[in-house]
């Protein structure tokens, strides 16, 4: 079975990693420029370095599809990979090496189905959860933890500041239909909009606005403005929902 790179995209957060801590042989991708910090900061974990042109999460992404083969991307504020299904009493917390197998698995069953884009659950509440359909076929990813096969037709639009997900999971739809999510496990993050650095320092209403706007021109009305419930409240009027036809 050909083993997929799990690569952590990072920004001026050397001192503040998480994620290598969720699953085991997980590489840092950063600036040239940051490599010495990552490095001191984060001995026995391999930095990979890109271009300091190289600028904004959505290019480093698409730095990284081209240049590291079959790849798994998580962000760098992820704390743990956990069971979205189990009995009562049952540690939902997955063991990192646990994680490291669950992530390759799940790349080869998308290879082996013809999926070129694939990834986990987007909620780590178990009603969402279907025990007849755990693997979905349809739909998108999260940002925070996706992955993409070599030979496909993506790639990540440099114009697209905070929703590089949805640019994606859309692209995805339009030239392959077939996606691959393993919906029994989640990957839980911690303080995503709170921490310093990363994607913060390019996450506000205005880019919001725009991604949507240039979201809505490539793909049309399937992108639409995420209205708020009683269940939920909306963090920002931007925010989004895709409904594909398919």
């Amino acid at each position: 079975m050909k083993e997929v790179k799990i690569v952590i995209p990072s920004h001026k957060r050397a001192t503040r990693v998480r994620t290598t801590s969720a699953v085991y042989g997980a590489a840092l991708c950063v600036e040239e420029r940051q490599a010495d910090q990552y490095r001191k900061c984060n001995p026995g974990i391999e930095i990979i370095t890109h271009p300091d042109s190289v600028i904004g999460l959505t290019r480093k992404r698409d730095w990284m599809i081209k240049n590291l083969g079959d790849i798994f991307m998580l962000d760098d504020d992820i704390d743990h990979l956990r069971r979205v299904y189990g009995e009562p009493g049952e540690e939902p917390i997955v063991d990192p090496d646990v994680a490291y197998d669950i992530v390759q698995m799940t790349a080869h069953a998308a290879r082996k189905a013809g999926a070129f884009l694939y990834g986990f659950a987007i909620s780590p509440n178990p009603i969402r959860f279907s025990s007849l359909q755990p693997i979905q076929l349809s739909g998108y990813v999260t940002g925070c933890a996706h992955g993409v096969l070599s030979g496909s037709k993506l790639w990540y639009n440099g114009d697209i500041h905070c929703n590089e997900d949805f640019w994606v999971s859309l692209l995805n739809a339009y030239h392959h239909r077939l996606i691959f999510k393993d919906t029994r496990f989640y990957w839980s993050q911690k303080d995503t909009f709170v921490n310093r650095g990363g994607l913060a320092e390019f996450r506000n209403v205005e880019n919001e606005e725009k991604d949507f706007l240039l979201l809505r021109k490539v793909f049309g009305d399937v992108v639409e403005l995420r209205k708020s419930t009683g269940k939920s409240n909306l963090k920002h009027p931007f925010q989004k929902a895709v409904k594909l036809p398919f």
